[in-house]
C-alpha cells in the first residue's frame, strides 16, 4: 500500500481499513568533487526483471566538476548483478 488518497478511498470503499506504510526517510546527499588531478567516476545499473531488459551508465568528472566524459549501455535479458558487473568493467576499460 502507497501512501496515497487513491488508495486510502479504494480500502474504504471495501470496508477495509489499512494501515499506510511508513514514510521513508529523505537524507541529504551532497556530491564532492575529487582532489585535485584527479578523476572521479558515478555508475549506475539496473534490471527491470531478474533476467530483463537492463542497462548501466556513468559519468566521469574532474577537480572542477567538469563532465569529462559519459557512456551508457543498453542491455538485454541480463540479471542485475550482471549489469553491476558490466557497469565496473565498462567503467575499468574507459578510465
Amino acid at each position: 500500500m502507497c501512501n496515497c488518497v487513491d488508495d486510502l478511498l479504494i480500502l474504504h470503499r471495501f470496508d477495509l481499513h489499512g494501515r499506510p506504510a511508513k514514510a521513508p526517510v529523505i537524507r541529504s546527499v551532497i556530491w564532492s568533487p575529487p582532489a585535485h588531478g584527479w578523476i572521479k567516476v558515478n555508475t549506475d545499473g539496473a534490471a527491470i526483471s531478474s533476467p530483463g531488459v537492463g542497462g548501466c551508465g556513468g559519468v566521469f568528472h574532474n577537480c572542477r566538476a567538469f563532465v569529462k566524459g559519459c557512456f551508457v549501455v543498453p542491455l538485454s535479458q541480463v540479471f542485475a548483478f550482471e549489469v553491476k558487473l558490466l557497469a565496473a568493467s565498462t567503467t575499468i576499460n574507459l578510465a
